[in-house]
């Protein structure tokens, strides 16, 4: 007696299948399981056999053997439970084994017969999606998790009993779905708060609306984190396809967040933080803050006071958009497609843009300078600086998150109507071979540039930047082109004396 059935595994952040196999044949009574397995995915044979013995179908004295396949990826976890038991049902013929083949299995088993849940199906279910998978058995206690995928049957199932109610026909799934709307939680964070500082709410919304990477220098107190931390209220939601790919990132770190939650994700992780915990990884390897941050919003406050590993092994993640790691011979890839925006001082004592307030020597700040690669500096579309303005300068009505939310979401849905089918969401994203193409310049814009990049303000990959910058920005002023002045006001969105201070040029 053979049987085969599916379930699967979490490797990183995606879901990995898993062939259970059960063959049960003649010889002295002997129960053993095969397949790389961990002590707790070992242990299913005992609550297994429990299990089945608890609901009235004991396992023969036979020679039994279970195999969990690929045998070179390590089983780690308790969800391989109810598949092995729902292969011997099948083996015994309580319930046909042909129908099993369409079935992806999860689920950890209690002596007693009950299905208990695991806690991270999502990532499996999606990848079993992508497979040809369209119906799951998974426990009940897992429905909060899961009851809000479509195009997908789940079945919810309490005991393993119910495995041979549902074949026979028998069996009354609770079909009740949660109809409530979701609602967050209201934000304390508005941007009518601010007053002044109308340059950096500018570059602000330029930032969102083409998604582009951001650097503030500023003294402290000019308002930085304060401006950083109300960019959730005017982000847009996220589509249901990125709603599930960030959900299934956070149940396999186990962070708690609601499936219907269509926020993006703001993450904002202390300078302290580890370069494992920050880029992901460990012998089990689990995502970092960068792959936490998918489609949304990595804030550095302070980034001078992050380790310098952390802030170099930023490089790649901000160019390919994911993480490439290889754990025990295997390729592990991790999502990083977010967007960076960071905050610091511009000198050890804070006050180095200001004239007249800066305390720090030369060498104080090419030693606080060094920490920074130019190479690094240069990943970012925008560098604006900010100070503290006197109140002269102050808005009389400043705006509200209500009305820029407004805006990025109309300048967002044109952006996409005109990348549509070039495979590009934002005008950052557009590579230097489509530059042409997608951002056709004049000759007198290029001689701006040009005259910019011979003043050493800019680099080579620089003018791309301040060309896809410049594209956001006629965009935002109601033009198809880029014009002279759009590409001056991008220039300015580039603090290129605060660019060649930290590079070594300036003072």
């Amino acid at each position: 007696m053979y049987q085969e059935v599916r379930s699967g595994i979490v490797y990183g952040v995606a879901g990995q299948l898993i062939h259970v196999e059960v063959e049960i044949r003649n010889g002295l009574p002997y129960f053993t399981m095969v397949g790389y397995l961990s002590k707790e995915a070992a242990e299913a044979k005992e609550r297994v056999a429990s299990a089945l013995r608890s609901i009235g179908h004991p396992l023969p004295s036979m020679k039994i053997t279970v195999n969990l396949s690929p045998a070179n990826i390590r089983k780690s976890g308790t969800a391989f439970d109810f598949p092995i038991a729902v292969a011997f049902l099948a083996c015994l013929g309580l319930i046909p084994s042909k129908e099993l083949n369409e079935i992806c299995i999860l689920g950890e088993l209690g002596l007693n017969g009950m299905i208990r849940g695991v806690g991270n199906c999502l990532p499996i279910i999606l990848s079993a999606r992508k497979q040809g998978i369209r119906r799951f058995f998974v426990a009940e206690e897992d429905r909060k998790s899961l009851d809000q995928i479509e195009n997908t049957e789940i079945v919810f199932m309490q005991k393993l009993e119910d495995v041979i109610d549902y074949f026979q026909g028998t069996f009354l799934q609770d079909s009740q779905i949660r109809k409530d709307i979701w609602t967050p939680e209201p934000s304390l964070e508005n941007f009518s708060d601010m007053k002044g500082q109308l340059h950096l709410k500018r570059a602000i919304e330029i930032a969102v609306t083409g998604k582009h990477h951001l650097l503030i220098a500023g003294s402290p107190g000019s308002g930085k984190t304060m401006a950083v931390k109300r960019i959730p209220s005017i982000l847009t939601a996220l589509n249901d396809e990125e709603r599930l790919e960030v959900q299934s990132i956070y149940d396999t770190v186990g962070i708690s967040r609601d499936i219907r939650d269509n926020r993006r994700p703001f993450r904002s992780p202390n300078a302290s933080i580890s370069k494992a915990a920050f880029l992901g990884g460990g012998q089990e390897p689990k995502a970092g803050e960068l792959t936490l941050s998918n489609f949304g919003i990595l804030f550095l406050d302070e980034m001078m006071d992050f380790r310098t590993e952390c802030l170099e092994a930023l490089k790649q993640p901000l160019e390919e958009k994911k993480i490439q790691m290889n754990r025990l011979g295997r390729n592990i890839i991790f999502p990083a497609d977010f967007q960076m925006i960071s905050a610091m001082n511009p000198c050890p004592c804070g006050y180095g843009l200001e004239d007249g307030k800066c305390r720090c020597s030369y060498h104080e700040k090419r030693r606080y300078f060094k920490k920074l690669s130019g190479p690094l500096l240069d990943r970012f579309d925008m560098i604006v600086s900010a100070v503290e303005q006197p109140e002269k300068m102050e808005e009389e009505t400043p705006e509200t998150s209500e009305e820029i939310a407004k805006r990025v979401k109309y300048h967002i849905q044109k952006e996409q109507e005109i990348l549509k089918g070039t495979g590009y969401h934002f005008f950052s994203e557009i590579r230097s071979a489509d530059m042409k193409k997608l951002c056709p310049v004049s000759k007198e814009c290029m001689e701006i540039l040009n005259t910019a990049y011979d003043l050493k303000k800019i680099t080579k990959r620089g003018i791309d930047k301040i060309l896809r910058l410049s594209r956001t920005i006629a965009l935002m002023n109601g033009k198809n082109r880029i014009a002279s002045q759009h590409v001056m006001e991008a220039l300015t969105f580039r603090n290129t004396d605060f660019l060649n201070e930290v590079l070594e040029y300036g003072r």
